[in-house]
């Protein structure tokens, strides 16, 4: 009796330790089983990709499948927005342009004239330049100056605002006189140029200067557009011109 009694203790020992090893496997299989989650068998989170430094295998892993993936087309837009960073753009500077630096604006004629043949609103970047004045169409002659101190009305009064055309002269006036002989251009548009500079004024007198010489009589409004103060301080100056209309 003793001997079984023995014998049926030695087969339960086995079985606790038997047990003992089925319990650990199956705590190992779990701790396993939480290690490998935790590791990233769950999906990615694509929000987190590339933020921070230390970056999970899986997401490198994924990344560099990505560049793999890459289609042709996509190397090429690449490849061309490097390009586009790499490329000077160049913006050509308008046309340069004749800009009038003073028009006669009491006369519509003037300011459409003006429009037609300067222009009056360039681009800021816009050259301003001089008139060709040899392409035919301009004369070269001296032009005087005058104005209401030495005006007169031909009947020897001077100080007078009287002109040929009946508009009155002013301290402001851009507009010219042409000799008597030309007395037919009364109300015609003059194009007059000094040093690169342009007006455009109106003609509205005339006066007995052709035997000095002279081809125009500049009113105050124009010589002053010039840069010049006074009647003396313009003295006789060689000027380009043409008449517009």
């Amino acid at each position: 009796m003793a001997a079984a009694k023995t014998h049926r203790r030695k087969r339960g020992a086995l079985n606790i330790v038997l047990i003992a090893v089925v319990v650990a496997f199956a705590l190992a299989a779990l701790s396993l089983g939480a290690v490998t989650k935790a590791q990233g068998s769950s999906e990615v989170d694509s929000s987190t990709i590339g933020v921070g430094q230390n970056q999970s295998s899986t997401t490198q892993l994924d990344a560099s499948q990505r560049f793999q993936s890459t289609t042709v087309s996509d190397v090429t837009d690449v490849e061309d927005v490097t390009k586009g960073a790499q490329r000077t753009i160049t913006v050509e500077d308008p046309d340069p342009v004749v800009v009038p630096i003073a028009i006669d604006r009491t006369n519509d004629l003037a300011v459409e004239m003006a429009e037609k043949y300067c222009t009056l609103d360039p681009l800021p970047t816009a050259k301003h330049i001089a008139p060709d004045t040899s392409d035919g169409t301009w004369s070269s002659g001296i032009a005087s100056a005058y104005s209401i101190a030495d005006n007169d009305d031909g009947k020897g009064n001077f100080g007078v605002t009287d002109t040929a055309s009946g508009i009155d002269l002013s301290s402001e006036s851009i507009t010219v006189a042409v000799p008597e002989s030309e007395s037919w251009r009364l109300g015609q548009i003059a194009e007059v140029c000094y040093d690169g500079k342009v007006v455009i004024a109106t003609v509205t007198d005339t006066g007995g200067f052709a035997k000095y010489g002279r081809a125009l009589d500049l009113a105050p409004g124009v010589y002053k557009a010039f840069g010049f103060d006074s009647v003396s301080d313009w003295g006789t100056r060689t000027v380009s011109y043409r008449f517009l209309s």
